[in-house]
């Protein structure tokens, strides 16, 4: 048949190594020639086509390439049982050397397409199939993990999204009342995010889903979770990979942590062997203009479906003449600028500028108390006593995700130690992942410590741009202790007038799972709301005791 004045060729099947059919679309510019192949794997329906971030399969086809969206293992028509992630790489790579062989294919096989359909060009190039030449995996992550485990808390939208996934299933197998149980859950999943304990076995993840079980019960890096990561596997014989993340996505820890691995494995580029990533202003759907509820001007899509082309006719068109190679490794929205930024290396370190935290006569508890940050060490209050906050787990301070929200209505709460800088006088750039370092006592054990960085504008708006977490009073002497806190990377440009703030408290709920307190956060899936205790945190800043944080200078203006 023709649609989009193309040829489409709908239910064909791919016979994978154990003899189960998975099917596929297949669009075609015409049947006749020869064609690249662009492949896209996916749990979702195959008519989707990852077209909530991506131009649809006719849009590919019309610039010239045979374009494949296969339902993965057990989900739309094809057979098999669906257990995400695990048979991916094996199906992957046999699906890859099925395309080049197909009718109208030239044998070369790019793959495309976001989240899942990342994690399976990930999962299929781990195994070096010999007609994959590229990948662009957009908002993903080579290692599983940090799907799972951003900042080592798990992500709470794994529990939503595992009821999307039984949801589909439920409907594979006509069980109606379930899939409508799992919608009203996604549409209103506060309540869900409530219960304890995190590992409790919903009937209907038990049934349709029971990989949630997995995920959450290996709250620790252990071999279940090597299994799921790819890119050892990768980088062992790297191909050329455009990575495509987004500032206020919840899976870009995992978009920077796998290109990072590249960078550092494969820093010599020729023009054989290159490696991209660009970052714009984006939530994980959509990548638009006002995408976390700000206008970020009329180049915020970044031409992303352009560009995605062009790389490909870099890889498989072999154009070698466009471009592509003579531009630099890295570009990324900055969210003040309003424009597009280029960068030779994405920086692996924080470096450059640090603020010390200071306290004062006046209590830090909240925006309207004493404490500061300063660049001059002469500048610490010696005498200003240690600041505490008090973090009721069943009380969890909130942040709704990584969105450029305003913070200073809730900064107003003294169960937060709020630091905030002097105005700037001059202007200067960040890119990269903001580092804190805190001197910390817990008085009731293990507990978090949850750093969040805002601007604070003229107008007293104070805009989130970063959030990070680790575990405290593990040791159980009460004693203080170093706390190291590698914080979520952000691009932005401090203009002249705004100043610096950093909050520090014990909770970042619902985006991260709360820590209950008493309890060592590997066994924290297991904790049932009686378990929710009251942590007493404090924080010292002296001379040759000094808590800081240090953020990544992109440029000063």
């Amino acid at each position: 048949m023709r649609f989009g004045d193309v040829v489409m060729k709908r239910n064909v099947p791919c016979t994978m190594r154990d003899g189960v059919n998975l099917y596929a679309d297949i669009y075609l510019p015409e049947e006749s020639g020869s064609y690249p192949v662009l492949l896209m794997r996916q749990p979702y329906g195959r008519k989707i086509a990852s077209t909530v971030s991506h131009a649809h399969p006719v849009w590919y086809a019309s610039q010239g390439y045979m374009v494949i969206v296969q339902d993965v293992r057990g989900r739309g028509d094809s057979e098999g049982e669906f257990i995400p992630f695990v048979r991916e790489a094996e199906d992957g790579y046999d699906t890859v050397e099925w395309a080049a062989k197909l009718p109208y294919s030239n044998g070369k096989v790019g793959m495309y397409g976001f989240s899942y359909q990342g994690i399976t060009q990930w999962a299929a190039a781990s195994l070096h199939p010999p007609s994959l030449a590229t990948i662009i995996p957009s908002m993903t992550a080579g290692d599983v993990h940090r799907w799972a485990y951003p900042y080592g808390s798990f992500s709470n939208g794994m529990l939503i999204w595992a009821f999307q996934l039984a949801r589909d299933s439920a409907r594979r197998a006509g069980d109606t009342e379930a899939e409508l149980a799992c919608t009203r859950i996604m549409n209103n999943p506060d309540a869900m995010l409530r219960q304890l304990p995190l590992n409790d076995r919903h009937p209907i993840l038990a049934r349709y889903c029971p990989a949630y079980f997995d995920w959450v019960d290996h709250p620790e890096y252990d071999e279940y979770w090597q299994s799921l990561n790819w890119l050892p596997a990768f980088v062992e014989k790297p191909i050329p990979a455009f990575h495509i993340g987004g500032w206020y996505d919840f899976l870009l820890d995992g978009t920077v942590q796998s290109y990072l691995a590249l960078q550092e494995t494969s820093p010599r580029r020729s023009p054989e062997l290159f490696h991209r990533l660009e970052i714009g202003p984006w939530i994980h759907i959509p990548w638009g203009r006002k995408a976390g509820g700000i206008d970020h001007g009329p180049e915020a899509d970044g031409d992303m479906h352009r560009k995605q082309a062009r790389w490909f006719d870099y890889w498989l068109k072999n154009k070698r003449d466009n471009g592509l190679y003579e531009e630099p490794a890295v570009r990324y929205f900055d969210l003040d600028a309003k424009a597009w930024k280029p960068a030779d290396r994405y920086p692996e370190h924080a470096g450059g500028r640090k603020w010390l935290l200071s306290g004062s006569a006046k209590p830090a508890n909240g925006a309207l108390g004493g404490a500061r940050l300063t660049e001059t060490r002469a500048e610490l209050d010696a005498e200003a006593a240690p600041d505490v906050f008090v973090y009721d787990a069943r009380l969890p301070m909130p942040l709704a995700g990584y969105a450029p929200t305003d913070r200073s209505a809730t900064q107003d709460r003294t169960e937060i130690l709020v630091y905030t800088g002097d105005p700037f006088e001059t202007g200067f750039g960040v890119l990269g992942a903001p580092v804190v370092n805190v001197v910390a006592q817990s008085m009731e054990g293990p507990t978090d410590l949850v750093a969040i960085l805002t601007m604070l504008q003229p107008g007293g708006s104070a805009r989130f741009l970063s959030v990070g977490r680790t575990e405290i009073g593990q040791s159980g002497d009460g004693g203080w202790h170093q706390a190291r806190i590698v914080m979520r990377p952000f691009a932005a440009t401090f203009l002249p007038g705004s100043a610096l703030r950093l909050e520090l408290t014990g909770s970042a709920f619902p985006t991260l799972m709360r820590h209950p307190n008493g309890i060592p956060m590997h066994g924290a899936h297991r904790a049932e709301e009686c378990d929710l205790t009251i942590a007493v945190v404090a924080v010292k800043s002296r001379p040759g005791m000094e808590s800081w944080i240090e953020l990544p200078v992109a440029g000063e203006r």
